[in-house]
């Protein structure tokens, strides 16, 4: 049987173009000299690396690895204004996340010198254990080569920023209950297609090189997530045994949000947080949707309207990358305010609080219950960096004629102190001579404890209170009960006056609080 075969304009247009596209895909991959991101050899490229521990990792204490088991090539590792040139709409969500600027954050930086210059357990290798920090802190640092005495590594905005696009979508294993940063990288092996003729000649196999979540699952799994949200301390920095100081993955892996399948990802990436987590507790299972904003708990580093512009820029280490390129100031500035509504809305939809009161054979006291319940969060609440990160309650009775009857967890707004009587969800550590640390100088910590145990997804933690009350106490009382979270201790300012040059100009600064729930009751016929 004979067929014709008759080829249209049409069809002739499309074998043309599809022709044309294979043949400059394959003459570009054979002579675009970039195409391979070769990596850093240490003891041949970087002779003075310093690895002082029996340990093939360079990288090491952080847990980070790569395919090649090299460094990454400081020279051309791309920036995340590079990928927002086609990116521009997660680029502008990431840049006023605090992904962004897990390593400049003055916070941060004031604390991680502390550690390096001024701990007691730094000693000869400080420079070195601070790659424990810097792991998740400043990962491109590190898997660069930065965290040696003698840094041979040159200038590239990438470095500066904190978890950049390339790392994620580098990564090709995750290893979470490892230990800080414990995720593997094929970070060298680019023939990652990142010329812009490369992907304009083969963008799915871009796409499939950049790893998006329908090309490799483990971008949606929260196990991405817990390679930097497990925080263990490992005997080469310090004791000898691990010291486990953030457990956040492990906190949900042992939820019923693992066993329902709501991933990290769901929550704190999607552009609603707080309205997804309201779908959960009716039941309803939303469409899974993403957003680079990486919704989480620092309300401080957001503050946009709140502190003057300069003091957010200098607590943030300074303005985003790609300033008036995409996008200007103002329109970051208005972008930050947005980030902390999503936060502020997020941190407020985590717990509910009630308050009960309980029947007392004393006239003169007044007992009551105020329960706690994590309603809202699939880890403990709180979480995170415990001996900064911290909830506690406050409890205040007033009388018809306006007398204060009890006050319990008050704030001083002028000193950034809490009431030191508060019950307080906080871990307090402990160097060897069991004197407080609440400068994050977790290199010397020797001991931890809770004041109050976090409470875990789904569960309520019942406070009792009694309250002796006076004798002249007039009329019925109204009892206001409040929660509070704070991002951190004011102590740990003076991290950043001591150690920063220039420091930028906190007198006068307080870590303020905020108000995760507040509920008020009247009570009759008290006495």
């Amino acid at each position: 049987m004979k067929v014709n075969l008759v080829i249209t304009r049409p069809i002739f247009r499309v074998l043309l173009t599809t022709i044309i596209t294979v043949v400059g895909f394959m003459l570009l991959t054979v002579f675009l000299p970039w195409q391979k991101n070769d990596g850093i050899e240490v003891g041949t490229d970087l002779t003075e690396y310093s690895m002082p521990w029996t340990n093939n990792s360079p990288f090491y204490p952080s847990e980070w690895q790569t395919e090649d088991h090299k460094l990454v090539n400081w020279r051309s590792v791309p920036s995340a204004t590079y990928c927002a040139e086609c990116h521009e709409k997660e680029y502008k969500e990431w840049a006023s996340s605090i992904h962004a600027i897990t390593g400049p954050d003055a916070i941060y930086e004031g604390s991680i010198l502390e550690n390096e210059l001024n701990s007691e357990n730094g000693g000869e290798y400080a420079t070195e254990k601070i790659r424990w920090c810097d792991g998740c802190h400043e990962p491109l640092g590190i898997l660069a080569g930065e965290g040696t005495p003698v840094v041979a590594v040159g200038p590239n905005e990438a470095l500066e920023e904190g978890a950049t696009c390339i790392l994620c979508h580098t990564a090709t294993k995750a290893d979470p209950l490892a230990g800080n940063a414990g995720l593997t990288l094929n970070i060298n092996e680019i023939k990652r297609y990142m010329s812009p003729s490369l992907i304009m000649a083969a963008p799915e196999q871009h796409a499939l090189s950049m790893q998006a979540k329908s090309h490799n699952p483990m971008m949606g799994e929260s196990e991405m997530c817990g390679t930097c949200h497990t925080e263990i301390r490992p005997t080469r920095v310090n004791g000898d045994f691990p010291l486990h100081f953030q457990e956040t993955f492990d906190e949900w892996r042992l939820s019923s949000y693992a066993e329902q399948g709501i991933e990290c990802q769901n929550c704190h990436m999607h552009p609603e947080p707080a309205q997804y987590i309201q779908a959960l507790k009716r039941g309803e299972r939303p469409k899974r949707k993403v957003s680079h904003r990486f919704v989480g708990n620092n309300y401080l580093l957001t503050a946009a309207g709140a502190i003057p512009d300069k003091l957010l820029v200098d607590l943030r280490g300074g303005w985003f990358p790609g300033r008036n390129v995409f996008m200007t100031s103002e329109e970051w500035l208005t972008d930050l305010k947005k980030q902390q509504a999503l936060i502020l809305d997020l941190l407020k939809e985590a717990a509910d609080l009630k308050v009960r009161k309980k029947p007392s054979k004393n006239n003169q006291q007044l007992r009551l219950d105020v329960s706690i319940t994590n309603s809202g969060a699939g880890h403990y609440l709180p979480t995170g960096a415990l001996d900064q990160r911290h909830m506690w309650i406050e409890v205040k009775a007033t009388d018809e004629a306006g007398n204060n009857v009890y006050h319990s967890g008050w704030f001083d707004q002028e000193k950034g102190v809490t009431d030191p009587n508060a019950v307080m969800y906080i871990k307090t550590m402990l160097d060897k001579e069991h004197n407080l640390i609440d400068r994050h100088i977790l290199f010397d910590v020797e001991k931890m404890y809770y004041q109050r145990k976090p409470i875990r997804p789904n569960e309520t933690d019942h406070v009792p209170y009694v309250i002796n009350l006076p004798t002249d106490v007039q009329g019925k009382l109204t009892v206001e009960v409040t929660l509070w979270y704070r991002l951190a201790l004011q102590p740990i300012v003076e991290n950043i006056k001591k150690n920063l040059v220039p420091a930028p100009n906190l007198d006068g600064v307080i870590i303020p609080p905020i108000i995760m729930k507040k509920t008020i009751i009247n009570i009759d016929n008290v006495i």
